[in-house]
């Protein structure tokens, strides 16, 4: 009886990490302000799922990615099916995978063993923390020559580049800062209920690229007022002002038991009066627009 055999072909190694992470827009200010910096400051390049994709062949893009990947770095937060099926691309043949979650029950029983990194969304300083520790583990993983078996069974054999010693720097000249100082206002209707948010927004004078604003939030549930005073991390670059809010205290209950964080993409009118884009919310995304009152 011939022997059952399966050859799997690795292509060239490169300095690349593969992020795994579910494609929606409450994870894209993670990605761009947190882990693709994480990435380039361990000297790796950084590839996302959707920025390779083509049409025909998701699934060959996917295997080709995991295959040429260094490493791989999976968001394991709220347990998305691709997520876990690409993970276990990675895993089956030997790849070093860096699992990150906002809530450790979201890790499986049988990934445990795995490198996993915990972060609190609630902590103001989340973002850079989280950043931080990314690089760490990164470079943990990079002083490893070799790839490790993670089943029985499985062989690998294959030769990886030397370690990155320099981080990823953008050739690009990052762009100076709008002045965005100020009281804006806003609304938008919830996905479900469509019920109302009135929004006021401050954003603190000398702001810089990277800074901390404030925003109370208004609303209505059953007869009652809500009132929820919001911290939101913001960041300009490529043109574009994201706010992805880190905690949230009640001024007024109301009928509330709790409250999703909200994030934001937007980018300036020619005015300078009004701040245009997206409000992406727990249950999807609403165009919004920020008018500046002071």
């Amino acid at each position: 009886m011939a022997a059952s055999r399966v050859v799997v072909q690795l292509e060239e190694v490169t300095n690349s990490c593969f992020v795994v992470m579910p494609f929606h827009p409450l994870y894209e200010a993670e990605y761009e302000g947190v882990i693709k910096p994480a990435v380039e400051e361990a000297g790796l390049t950084c590839v996302r799922g959707d920025e390779i994709y083509t049409r025909q062949a998701i699934v060959q893009d996917i295997w080709h990615s995991v295959r040429k990947a260094r490493l791989v770095v999976a968001e394991l937060s709220g347990r998305n099916p691709n997520v876990m099926y690409e993970i276990g691309l990675a895993h089956a043949i030997g790849k070093p995978i860096i699992l990150l979650t906002r809530n450790e029950e979201d890790v499986p029983f049988d990934l445990r063993a795995l490198r996993y990194v915990y972060y609190d969304p609630n902590n103001p300083f989340w973002g850079g923390d989280l950043r931080s520790e990314l690089t760490r583990v990164i470079k943990l993983v990079l002083n490893n020559p070799t790839l490790a078996t993670h089943l029985g069974g499985v062989e690998i054999e294959t030769t990886l580049p030397a370690a990155p010693t320099k981080p990823i720097v953008s050739n690009t000249t990052p762009m100076e800062p709008l002045d965005f100082s100020g009281v804006w206002y806003t609304t938008w209707l919830s996905i479900l209920r469509e019920r109302e948010h009135r929004a006021t927004l401050v954003i603190p004078a000398a702001h810089g690229p990277t800074f901390t604003a404030s925003m109370t939030v208004t609303y209505e549930r059953g007869s009652q007022q809500t009132i929820v005073q919001e911290t939101l991390t913001a960041n300009f670059r490529d043109s574009a002002l994201y706010l992805t809010g880190v905690n949230y205290t009640y001024v007024e209950q109301g009928m509330s038991s709790s409250y999703s964080l909200d994030s934001f993409e937007l980018k300036p009118d020619k005015k300078g009066i009004a701040l245009i884009g997206k409000a992406l919310l727990r249950h999807g995304v609403r165009d919004v627009s920020f008018t500046r009152i002071q």
